[in-house]
């Protein structure tokens, strides 16, 4: 993403990235069969406490910033494109063969 400045100088935006397995498990949640609609994963501040959650979501929020890169959609509500600006998503398996995405700095 690409922005100018106040002298009309290009200023790059920092924005989350995604490893490359990252993006083959968003790519994946993010494929509908649905008409009008497009997927992806969200992350955002839990309410209970000072932790960021990431799940599943039909839509961005309003408010959200969107990162999509071949397929696969990142929602950021405005607090976590905050934080995780110029950091990079990644995804692992725990013990259950659950995915678990983790945000580590670029």
């Amino acid at each position: 993403m690409v922005e100018t400045g106040p002298n009309n100088e290009e200023l790059r935006q920092s924005m989350l990235t995604l490893s490359a397995d990252a993006h083959k498990a968003v790519a994946a949640i993010s494929r509908s069969t649905a008409p009008h609609h497009a997927p992806g994963l969200r992350i955002c501040r839990r309410a209970d406490r000072p932790t960021f959650s990431v799940k599943r979501a039909v839509a961005p929020v309003e408010t959200d910033q969107v990162v999509e890169h071949d397929g696969a959609r990142v929602f950021l509500a405005p607090i976590a494109a905050l934080r995780f600006n110029d950091s990079v998503l990644h995804v692992r398996r725990d013990e259950l063969n659950r995915l678990q995405f983790v945000v580590r700095a670029a």
